[in-house]
């Protein structure tokens, strides 16, 4: 888990570095969200997972008309 929380770092670092507005700022929300719906050890387990596949953290947003995310997921 130790590479999970640096990598939720390292894109924490990179959002503060290039600020709001930006691709970096908004994939550092997506991680926080998810944080906040998952827990660390699920978010960090993904964020492994997603650097090994080349893929990174969206929230899920399908069949859901109310603008809340159900999930979260791997693209």
């Amino acid at each position: 888990m130790g590479k999970g929380k640096d990598l939720f770092g390292h894109y924490n670092d990179l959002a503060k570095e290039k600020g709001p507005g930006t691709a970096e700022c908004t994939y550092a929300s997506v991680l926080f969200q998810a944080l906040l719906m998952l827990g660390e050890r699920k978010v960090f387990e993904m964020l492994e997972e997603a650097e090994q596949t080349g893929k990174h953290l969206a929230l899920d947003y399908s069949e859901n008309r109310d603008g809340v995310p159900r999930g979260v997921v791997l693209v």
